[in-house]
């Protein structure tokens, strides 16, 4: 085969009618990077270009098709957008079909953003956001998702969270989600970003964002510095959250993993790996009022804004605590925002 140009490009191209020149070579330039086994660069090419309004098709006998995308339906979600909380699991059988939930009413392709920015602090901090992008692009496959990592790893430097340029995928995606990595790194580096702003701004357009892990318990009025606690031996204490609720009138402190089996017999990790007696501490230390809600594995929250309602899905329950109340709710129970935002009294 003859080295790639312009001309032969449009030869095996079946669609280029009416195709803005930008957009044609960007089309020229993923040829050149296919016909050099450059594959991944050619693929961020496809996204690219997708979230630029076209699409592309490589048909099996070898012509490729572009053409604009279709507006999506009514289908799509309007208005306020559904929060999913997960305690864990987001990458097991449990949490795809909580995904797949999350967007079964949406027209595919459909675009899901990952914010890696509470992974920001380890040395490969991709790591378990490329798993969870494998484990999305195979369990929702049905959607045909094209699933955009967002490496805003801290609040400065090139790969910010203030950088609108790295950001923008946030700005197109039909779904977003943030997850793993250390609490207090997620508080740190997300407080008053762009970042932030702009996943706020998309759930109020409608757009579902969903959180997990490390991100849940940032996203919560008050945080557990949990990697400091857990692994370097800190006292227990809290800090202040992004307290992302807070604008949607609940005062919310989450604790993912609540019945959390990790350490087996010989260690108690439950209530997020803190066990009982340091659980027992931070109740008593809670620098406020609040809602404290825990989370088991495998097992999420869904916020409906529109009916202000709270539903419990995958494997295991939510525990609300009030006081010296606490209060269990089982999966598939749902309950409204009256139950949960109650104040919590530190126990003195």
């Amino acid at each position: 085969m003859p080295d790639l140009d312009e001309t032969s490009t449009y030869s095996i191209l079946t669609t280029m009618t009416d195709i803005p020149l930008p957009i044609r070579e960007k089309v020229i330039e993923r040829e050149k990077l296919r016909k050099q086994g450059d594959f991944p660069s050619s693929d961020g090419i496809r996204n690219e270009l997708l979230q630029q309004g076209y699409e592309i098709k490589d048909k099996p006998d070898g012509t490729t098709e572009v053409f604009p995308v279709q507006k999506k339906t009514k289908t799509e979600p309007q208005g306020t957008g559904t929060m999913v909380v997960f305690g864990s699991g987001e990458l097991s059988t449990t949490g795809r079909k909580i995904h797949e939930d999350i967007i079964k009413t949406m027209v595919a392709p459909v675009k899901i953003a990952l914010l890696e920015t509470p992974a920001g602090y380890e040395d490969n901090p991709d790591h378990w956001y490329i798993k969870l992008k494998k484990s999305m692009e195979d369990g929702l496959v049905n959607f045909k998702p094209v699933i955009t990592l967002v490496p805003a790893y801290r609040n400065d430097g090139e790969k910010s969270t203030n950088n609108d340029s790295l950001l923008s995928p946030l700005l197109t995606a039909d779904y977003i989600h943030t997850g793993a990595g250390s609490p207090s790194y997620a508080v740190k580096h997300l407080k008053n970003s762009l970042a932030l702003r702009l996943v706020k701004e998309r759930l109020l357009e409608g757009a579902p964002v969903s959180i997990a892990s490390a991100a849940a318990v940032a996203f919560g009025t008050y945080t557990i510095p949990v990697y400091e606690i857990y692994f370097a031996g800190h006292e227990p204490s809290w800090t202040e959250g992004l307290d992302f609720f807070g604008s949607f009138g609940l005062n919310i402190t989450f604790v993912p993993h609540w019945n959390n089996k990790e350490g087996g017999k010989d260690i108690d990790t439950r209530f997020c790996y803190m066990g009982e007696k340091r659980w027992k501490t931070l109740l008593s230390i809670l620098p406020g009022p609040t809602t404290i809600v825990g989370i088991d594995e495998h097992t999420a929250l869904v916020f409906n804004f529109s009916e202000k309602t709270i539903t419990v899905a995958g494997k295991g329950s939510a525990t609300i605590v009030k006081g010296n109340k606490t209060t269990v709710i089982k999966t598939g129970s749902m309950f409204s925002f009256e139950d949960v935002n109650y104040l919590y009294t530190p126990c003195r």
